[in-house]
């Protein structure tokens, strides 16, 4: 769906929605803010209706029902858009074969011009005959060079319409997998992503995962405002993807915890990657130009997991979310491993 509104309609969009979710027992977490900013804006009377049956029917809506309704409603818009830009690829790419084709049939007649020209040549007895003979020559050398650059033309026209076209691609795929506000891959993606490593068990045994909270951020926001919040999250995640190294995938998982999947690692070198981004995140000074202050007591809990053969993803995440628990209990700012037995 796309979002035209002024910042003063939607901070109006937020007061409503805001309001309903919290008279409805629903969290306001991003997918179900997103829902009810949709909702009191009125932008799909499909996605209201359903909505007013769901609580119709239970008084509230469940995470399992928002998140297909999220789905449904918010990402196939932008699914719909891909596969659009796929059909233009599809079809520019029928064009292209036709344009060559053509060039090719074109080419295999001139070949024959060309030669019936020459053997011409070898006949020819007089001065008349041979002029005859030049004349068509140049004739079919102008039909090439002229054909030749109506083709170039189309090739370059085509060419501009792929480069137009695989930017369209880029952004769609970016609203759909990626993290706006950190830039990191977003929940859905990262499910995506650890699916399909998982999928192959000898390399699922090798798959490490670290989910990271930040401490206290709730503190930020009520002590700078939501700004100063998206600033920290943004800031976290830029960290996320210089630290990371090429077998690692960051991806927000939503609010202020992160997750990492790291492929081809042990616990222990996951732990130190773990352990090496919390003293990064240590270090991290973010400036509040409000009041002059620097943000100096940014840190993060950490829990780290390798994927056991025959477990659930769901089983996997919730052992890694268990050492990060354990973290937080053993006074935060600290890197809890689960060790697996060989």
């Amino acid at each position: 769906m796309k979002y035209p509104e002024t910042s003063e309609m939607a901070a109006s969009y937020l007061k409503q929605a805001v309001p309903k979710m919290v008279t409805n027992s629903i969290p306001a977490n991003p997918i179900n803010y997103t829902l009810w900013y949709n909702y009191v804006s009125k932008k799909n009377p499909s996605l209201n209706s359903k909505l007013d049956h769901v609580i119709d029917s239970t008084g509230t809506c469940s995470p399992e029902q928002s998140e297909e309704l999220y789905f449904s409603f918010v990402i196939e818009e932008y699914l719909e858009d891909h596969n659009k830009s796929l059909e233009n690829l599809t079809l520019l790419a029928t064009q292209l074969l036709g344009h060559m084709n053509t060039a090719i049939e074109g080419s295999t007649s001139f070949d024959q011009q060309l030669a019936g020209n020459i053997t011409r040549l070898s006949e020819v007895k007089t001065i008349e005959n041979i002029s005859e003979v030049i004349s068509d020559v140049m004739q079919t050398t102008e039909s090439i060079r002229l054909a030749n650059s109506q083709f170039s033309d189309k090739m370059e026209s085509a060419n501009q319409e792929i480069l137009a076209l695989r930017h369209q691609l880029e952004e769609v795929e970016k609203q759909v997998y990626v993290d706006k506000l950190t830039q990191l891959y977003n929940r859905h993606a990262f499910d995506i992503q650890l699916k399909q490593l998982l999928e192959i068990d000898n390399v699922a045994i090798h798959v490490c995962l670290i989910i990271m909270d930040i401490d206290h951020f709730k503190s930020f926001n009520d002590e700078y405002g939501h700004i100063i919040g998206d600033r920290v999250l943004g800031r976290v995640g830029e960290l996320v993807q210089d630290y990371c190294p090429e077998h690692a995938i960051g991806a927000r998982y939503g609010g202020e915890e992160f997750a990492i999947i790291i492929s081809n690692s042990s616990e222990q070198e996951s732990a130190d990657l773990a352990e090496g981004f919390r003293q990064r995140l240590e270090k991290l000074r973010i400036t509040v130009k409000s009041s002059s202050k620097t943000l100096d007591n940014i840190t993060a809990s950490f829990g780290v997991t390798r994927f056991k053969l025959g477990e659930s993803t769901e089983t996997f995440i919730d052992r890694a979310d268990k050492m990060l628990y354990k973290a937080k209990q053993s006074g935060r700012n600290r890197v809890e491993v689960e060790f697996l037995s060989p």
